[in-house]
């Protein structure tokens, strides 16, 4: 992964550690000297105040191992992506005030939870894995649409839709193609996988993997050569190392 995304992510988590410090700062300012009562707040406040910091730090810490490929025990990986989930709109909005694009950190935010998920060891069976597309993968021209219906598709070559039947083929998993987030959810409420390999623009897969909290998501970006959400396409090897890593192979 490219590191400037990774130092931008680490940098905005920093950022944000510098903010709650000064707004803590801040409010002790005002606080103090005001009497017994608010004395005793005082005092729960500044605990509070220091156990978040810690928390901050922490995570920063526990991120940048993470990201430059240290040695992480896979229960620290969990409780570290749950505090920058927690954190996560926090520093979406530092981005919009520094002008940062937020692609960078959802990319970043991807990338944490996929080498949490693995760090874990799975061996589900073919059935048990969904593999969910963008219908933006089509060819735009094509007439045979597949959005309710993979199937549909002639296998003309002309997008990677063919290349993911030969994959459900091949591996016996579950392909759906769905137009948005709340299609997504439907599919996946119907079909209860035990892992999802999703693919998607950084926005979608963010808020596809926040969504999904009790079911195993690795994330695969699409590939955009005519701009976003127009004959996108995927790298079918990703797929498939996913599927192996999910049926338990390396």
């Amino acid at each position: 992964m490219n590191n400037d995304r990774i130092n931008v992510f680490l940098i905005l988590m920093a950022v944000l550690g510098v903010k709650v410090t000064l707004l803590l700062l801040f409010i002790n300012y005002l606080l103090s000297n005001k009497g017994e009562l608010l004395d005793i707040f005082f005092v729960i406040f500044n605990t509070l105040s220091i156990a978040i910091l810690g928390i901050i730090i922490f995570s920063v810490i526990v991120s940048y191992s993470i990201l430059y490929r240290e040695n992480v025990n896979k229960y620290l990986m969990k409780i570290n992506f749950k505090l920058v989930k927690a954190m996560y709109p926090l520093i979406i909005n530092i981005c919009k005030f520094l002008k940062i694009s937020k692609n960078d950190v959802r990319n970043t935010y991807i990338h944490l939870n996929n080498i949490y998920i693995y760090s874990n060891n799975y061996n589900l069976n073919p059935e048990d894995i969904m593999i969910l597309t963008p219908h933006c993968i089509q060819k735009g021209s094509c007439k045979h649409k597949i959005t309710n219906r993979i199937q549909n598709c002639i296998r003309c070559k002309g997008c990677d839709v063919s290349d993911l039947l030969d994959i459900k083929e091949k591996y016996k998993v579950k392909v759906f193609v769905a137009t948005g987030g709340t299609l997504a959810r439907k599919i996946i409420k119907e079909n209860r996988p035990k892992a999802i390999i999703a693919v998607a623009c950084e926005r979608d897969l963010t808020s596809g993997i926040q969504d999904v909290e009790k079911i195993p998501v690795i994330g695969i970006l699409n590939e955009r050569p005519n701009g976003p959400c127009l004959d996108t396409k995927v790298d079918i090897e990703k797929i498939e190392n996913a599927i192996n890593f999910f049926l338990g192979g390396v």
